[in-house]
This record gives structure tokens, sequence and C-alpha cells, in this order.
């Protein structure tokens, strides 16, 4: 895919997606769902305090039906999702709160790391990219890298990418002792090449001209698979991977979407700041995994 309008035509094939609110109440979020609605992607329902919920709706100028079940925000949503729900979107509802649900033993955990996965479209680099994990693993092991790599995979390949390419980032392509990512990277690249870590192409230690520029790699005379050709970028720790994406957003006019990965219902989680149009990406990709 080259663009998040294709994630929207590719949502659309699967057919509408029943999307349960964490937090139905935040009149932003309700605009988004009333744009998904427009394109078939979804049927909501609102999770929360029900006159807050209805209060929300005027406000947003929503004028379809539309359910409403009352309960704790996060607590109840966490169950609608897993008795008849296809994904979980969190509304107005503090992101501590909403992932205690998540990941609390009767939630959606299963046995295996989650990770945040921000898809991105960049206008000059020439397919949408992931990157990952700026979200949920602060300071990721050796272990929780592999991990959030398979992640990655897994969602690629429902979104139709059968051989994603695999950047593991460092600040260069030299493996450093000192610098601990480019050690754990040329260790996941040394159980690719022995068949441990399979459905992608891995590389790594790389750095970030060499992941996605052509001509960044033949200047330096690095011929790999990977270079300038990346699928998704394997970022060291959350505080490289949000400032990456941020910095993408507010000064390259990066579109994005974002999703958390690995529990045993997609979830997805818009930002108070994205405008609509973003909101509705990441519903989009919501329903293009369920």
């Amino acid at each position: 895919m080259k663009s998040l309008d294709e994630l929207i035509d590719r949502a659309r094939l699967r057919g509408q997606k029943r999307c349960v609110v964490a937090g139905g109440d935040d009149p932003a979020t309700i605009k988004a769902l009333g744009l998904a609605i427009e394109r078939g992607l979804i049927t909501p329902v609102l999770v929360g305090e029900r006159e807050r919920i209805e209060l929300a709706i005027g406000e947003a100028g929503f004028d379809r039906e539309v359910e409403i079940v009352a309960g704790d925000p996060a607590r109840e949503a966490v169950e609608e999702v897993k008795k008849r729900g296809d994904f979980l979107l969190k509304g107005r509802l503090s992101t501590p709160d909403f992932l205690r649900a998540v990941l609390s033993p009767d939630g959606l955990r299963r046995d295996r790391i989650l990770s945040h996965i921000a898809l991105l479209e960049i206008p000059s680099y020439h397919k949408l990219i992931f990157m990952t994990d700026g979200g949920m693993n602060v300071n990721p092991d050796l272990r929780t890298k592999i991990e959030i790599i398979k992640n990655a995979i897994e969602l690629t390949h429902l979104l139709g990418i059968t051989q994603p390419k695999i950047a593991i980032l460092s600040a260069s392509e030299m493996v450093d002792p000192k610098i601990r990512e480019s050690v754990d990277a040329h260790k996941i690249s040394e159980m690719y090449r022995k068949g441990d870590l399979t459905g992608g192409i891995i590389s790594g230690p790389l750095s970030l001209d060499l992941a996605i520029s052509r001509e960044a790699a033949t200047k330096k005379g690095i011929d790999d698979p990977v270079a300038g050709d990346a699928d998704i970028l394997i970022v060291p720790d959350v505080s490289t991977g949000n400032i990456f994406a941020k910095g993408l957003i507010y000064f390259a006019q990066t579109r994005a979407a974002g999703i958390v990965w690995g529990a045993t219902r997609p979830v997805v989680m818009l930002s108070r700041a994205d405008p609509p149009e973003m909101k509705l990406y990441t519903i989009a990709l919501g329903v293009a995994v369920s």
C-alpha cells in the first residue's frame, strides 16, 4: 500500500465491524466515528455514562442511531468487546485506566507482549511504512524486541505484505558494544540468518538513512536487501519512537494511524490532538485487521 486512503479501501472490503468505544462521551471521537460510518466501516457501541454520551452526541452533531452501553467505560468496554465486538477503541478515558482494563487478568491480554505499531504515510517515501514500538514498551530488552518484531510481522501479513522488510535501527550500521541497540540488532539479525526468526527479511543494525534511502546505501557501499526499502522500522525505545513519529507528523506532513497489537482483539488509541481525518485512519486500521 502506498497511502492511507488505500487502507480505507482495504478496510471497506472487510465489511462493517463492531467497534466498541471505551469512554464514548468524547465529541471528537464521535465525529471520527461518523466519518467511519459514512464509509461503511463500522457499527459503533459507545460505553460509559449514558447522559454524558448523549450530551457528546449532541455536541458532535451526530444524527445517527447508536448503541449505548452504560457502565464503567474501561471495564465494561473490555467485557463488551470480548462478548460481541471486533475491536476496541479508546475514547475519553485516561490511557493508564484504559490499558489497566485491557491488561488485567480478565481483560484482553494473552501470553505475549503487547506493542504499539504506527503506520505512517510519509510524503517523501515510496510506500506506507510501519514503526514500532513508540507507545508501549519503554526500554525493551532483547527478548521483548523479538516479540515486538513478531507482532509487527503478524500485522503486516494481515495487511497483505507477505515478506516485510524489517530494519532494526541504531546510530549506524556498525556494531558497537557501547550501544546496546546495535548489539541487540546484530543478535536478532543472526537469529534471522539461522532461520530462528521468520516471516520477513530482517537486517540490523541499520542507520535510518540506510533503511529508507537507496541513494544513501549506494553512497556508503551497502548492499542489503532491506536498505532503502524498509517496510518496518524497529526503534530502540519508546521515547525514540514517540518523538520520531510526532516529528514526522508535525514537521513533514505525515499522516498516521496506530494500533496496539498482541491482545485477543485489536486495540486502537486515538490521540486527543489528532484531527478527525487521522482518527479515521486509525479506525480503518482496526477494521482492516479485525
